[in-house]
């Protein structure tokens, strides 16, 4: 899978039994906008709400750490992304946050990550469906392999 997929490759995939897409729209908390209300009012059919300002380490006093491996290894079964899923993600954020989402999963050990190029604004643009509501979908289990090669501390 490559690293950027199109809106016509993911249009033809929907349905895909190994296919999971997520929503990881970010807003900072100035914004006034709530990411899963909408969310919630309109996104990519089949997708999963990745709550990022979750996905952190609240024992850090950094803001915005990476969460420790095993939160993060829980809350992607629960999304149901586990170990042989091809993952979508996309987002609707000035932040372009589906990056942080790509850099957290490729970071946990996911090898089959993309981004959508354009995403939803793309999406929506070419009058492509929508679905509203949450999705859920059957927890799967997710091999955390933390890889820190691409980690940075202050030490």
């Amino acid at each position: 899978m490559e690293l950027l997929v199109t809106t016509d490759w993911l249009a033809n995939e929907l349905g895909a039994s190994d296919l999971r897409i997520v929503d990881a729209t970010k807003f900072l908390a100035d914004a006034g906008r709530n990411p899963a209300a909408e969310y919630e009012a309109g996104h990519i059919p089949g997708a999963v709400f990745m709550d990022l300002s979750e996905l952190t380490d609240t024992s850090n006093p950094v803001d915005n750490m990476l969460p420790p491996a095993e939160k993060f290894a829980s809350r992607m079964q629960s999304l149901g992304l586990g170990d042989g899923s091809r993952v979508v993600l996309y987002d609707d954020s000035p932040l372009k946050s589906a990056t942080r989402a790509w850099w957290m999963l490729t970071i946990f050990g996911a090898h089959e990550v993309a981004i959508l190029d354009g995403g939803i604004a793309k999406w929506k643009a070419e009058g492509r469906p929508l679905e509203t509501g949450k999705e859920t979908l059957r927890h799967r289990h997710f091999t955390v392999w933390k890889d820190d090669k691409d980690v940075r501390t202050k030490a």
